[in-house]
């Protein structure tokens, strides 16, 4: 699972610790978030204008307190800036950094001077902002109204901004898609399915829905064939176990496969000939692949329509059949 590269705004910082607090928002949404970057499902860091941010609090009890729980987190740099930034913590300013902040500014603050009301608070939203693009992270999560409303136009500099309770929702869809999923087999007729990782088989494909079984649980694939010819047969990603498919073009051997992505799965039907290779992706993301060995076809003068192919699954998962 591909882990989100999350930025926390001061505000998420603050109603997850500020329990006290009667105006802090989404503090169950920015627990569960932490929940996940705890159990390795996510990543949260925050920038050094947290910091900056905490500072200004007037309650020095609890402005000590909050800058010790930092530590709970990776603190990522800045563009520098005189009298805030510490040596050695934050970028140098240089052409990109420089457009990058005035392009923000122009959307969060286009009329913002020193003497504008909040100047400080409303520098630092741009400086947050600016040090998660330039540390290439994937989602900036606040429930500052201010920056929701500029979304849109922030996602044109590459900007995603989401709530958390969005964000929590986003985390959950690739937890539950990296979930392996099991497939019953005990619907499928034993003629027509060979549950192991590997071995060669002979079936009719003009029978069970064109449909044969290999492997079982995660690792099941449910292939399907038709005819072309007594010397290629249609394949395709139809069944609901699934993903994708392709063809191992100038590859005749199964373990010369050494990478089964670099093959292109974009199209839902192959002809592949005899002797040619076909790799399966299932909707767990496991590999298969299968060779054609021979093929009959009775409107072609044989009197059975047979199928024969070796085939392996990858039980163990990566892309390379060489092992």
């Amino acid at each position: 699972m591909n882990r989100p590269r999350i930025t926390f705004d001061t505000n998420c910082f603050i109603n997850l610790f500020d329990r006290e607090s009667r105006s802090a928002t989404s503090v169950s949404e920015i627990e569960k978030l932490v929940c996940y970057a705890f159990d390795g499902k996510a990543e949260i860091s925050v920038t050094t204008r947290l910091e900056t941010d905490l500072e200004q609090d007037k309650n020095e009890e609890r402005r000590s307190a909050f800058i010790a729980m930092l530590k709970m987190f990776p603190v990522i740099p800045s563009i520098g800036r005189w009298d805030v930034s510490r040596w050695d913590e934050d970028f140098f300013a240089h052409q990109t950094s420089g457009r990058l902040n005035e392009e923000i500014r122009q959307i969060l603050s286009p009329g913002l001077t020193p003497d504008s009301s909040r100047y400080s608070n409303k520098i630092n939203d741009i400086e947050h902002l600016a040090g998660h693009v330039l540390d290439k992270r994937d989602i900036f999560v606040t429930d500052d109204k201010g920056i929701l409303r500029k979304r849109d136009q922030l996602e044109g500099l590459g900007i995603i901004v989401m709530r958390p309770s969005d964000c929590v929702a986003y985390i959950d869809e690739i937890v539950f898609r990296s979930k392996p999923r099991t497939f019953p087999s005990d619907d499928i007729p034993p003629n027509y399915h060979s549950p192991a990782l590997h071995g060669s088989v002979t079936f009719d494909y003009t029978n069970n829905n064109h449909v044969f079984a290999i492997g079982e649980g995660e690792h099941l694939f449910e292939t399907k064939w038709t005819k072309a010819s007594n010397n290629s047969i249609h394949v395709y990603s139809d069944s609901g176990s699934i993903q994708a498919l392709a063809l191992a073009k100038g590859v005749f051997s199964i373990p010369d496969i050494r990478d089964a992505e670099v093959y292109d799965f974009s199209s839902r039907v192959r002809t592949p000939q005899i002797g040619e290779i076909v790799v399966w992706r299932n909707v767990n993301g496991l590999y298969a692949a299968t060779r054609g060995l021979a093929i009959t076809d009775d409107t072609r003068g044989d009197t059975t329509n047979n199928l024969t192919i070796d085939y392996v699954i990858l039980g163990e998962g990566g892309r390379d059949f060489s092992a």
